[in-house]
């Protein structure tokens, strides 16, 4: 019987892409009052998971390509919208740990199974 474990390195990956995002966020949030700090933000899942597979250590946090705000003196970090990155990288890592602890679980079953 073969049992493929891409699953449990596909939620790996998708749990190292949301602690990506929330060091993004939490260095945005450092510098919510630095003057001419840009926000920034991890690449997309899809990017983050082609240069992992790829081996590639490209860089996984970019400046935000549309910021939601500019203030004056030129920064871009609106503290609104990283809480919501916050809670939306929060829910991504939730997930991955869900479906990697299901993925377990059923492996556990048919290791005990044989």
């Amino acid at each position: 019987m073969s049992i493929s474990l891409d699953i449990l390195r596909l939620a790996q990956t998708f749990a190292a892409h949301a602690a990506t995002r929330q060091q993004a966020i939490s260095q945005n949030i450092a510098n919510a009052n630095t003057p001419g700090y840009r926000s920034r933000d991890a690449v997309s899942f899809s990017d983050f998971l082609e240069n992992t597979n790829a081996g590639r250590r490209d860089a996984q946090i970019r400046p935000d390509a549309r910021p939601v705000t500019l203030s004056p003196d030129g920064n871009t970090v609106s503290l609104e919208h990283e809480m919501m990155r916050a809670v939306e990288a929060r829910q991504s890592h939730d997930l991955a740990l869900g479906v990697y602890s299901t993925a377990r679980d059923i492996l556990r079953a048919v290791i005990t199974r044989r």
